[in-house]
């Protein structure tokens, strides 16, 4: 009997450079702050994906911009399998990221490192909605979404209709691709709409959020 696929989180970041990381924060922070702010977001999304571990096991990967996988390792740990990410705009990154697993996995989560509110509990409510939906879309309140997730049975339906021709970074981008799910019959399950950290405005939305232990 041939043992289950493992379900998968891929973690979208980029290495903490400043100037190179959360540009449009940085009139705000200046660049060191605007990095600092990007290695706190991103400390807080893998306490999450510990939290995870725990209740939904599954395997991470992380793919990066930015930096060198020696960089990467010296800054999250060594534990990680890390994946550079490939060129074009992140609708391309995404589609070649989840294409490199097909036939190889159960379900699929992938995220960014952008929204400080997304919890264990979240993403295992992700990964159960995937038992019975094609797709999981968490809609973000600047129109992007913060999570896109699959299943072996329609990752290759997912790839060829939901990552092309989409204006990235505008408020368009949640809405096309619900849309275009809609088209193409995959059902889709919807989670909680949560604020991306991206601009000056998005920073209130962190006050009230705990440093990372």
């Amino acid at each position: 009997m041939m043992p289950a696929q493992p379900d998968l989180v891929l973690l979208f970041t980029r290495y903490p450079e400043p100037g190179q990381c959360k540009t449009r924060l940085i009139p705000a922070l200046g660049q060191n702050g605007a990095a600092d702010l990007h290695q706190r977001m991103t400390q807080l999304i893998l306490a999450q994906l510990t939290r995870l571990a725990a209740i939904h096991p599954h395997h991470l990967e992380i793919h990066y911009d930015g930096g060198t996988k020696e960089q990467m390792r010296s800054w999250l740990g060594t534990a990680f399998h890390y994946r550079q990410q490939t060129a074009g705009d992140i609708g391309c990154r995404m589609q070649t990221a989840i294409s490199r697993h097909q036939g190889r996995m159960q379900r699929l989560l992938l995220i960014g490192s952008d929204c400080p509110n997304l919890t264990a509990e979240i993403l295992k409510e992700a990964f159960i909605a995937l038992n019975t939906h094609d797709l999981v879309l968490g809609p973000a309140f600047d129109g992007g979404y913060y999570l896109i997730g699959t299943r072996q049975e329609s990752s290759e339906s997912i790839c060829r209709t939901l990552f092309q021709d989409i204006s990235w970074g505008t408020d368009t981008v949640y809405p096309i691709t619900k849309n275009r799910a809609e088209q193409h019959q995959l059902r889709c399950h919807t989670l909680t709409r949560l604020h991306d950290i991206d601009t000056p405005a998005d920073l209130r939305h962190l006050d009230h959020h705990p440093h990372p232990q």
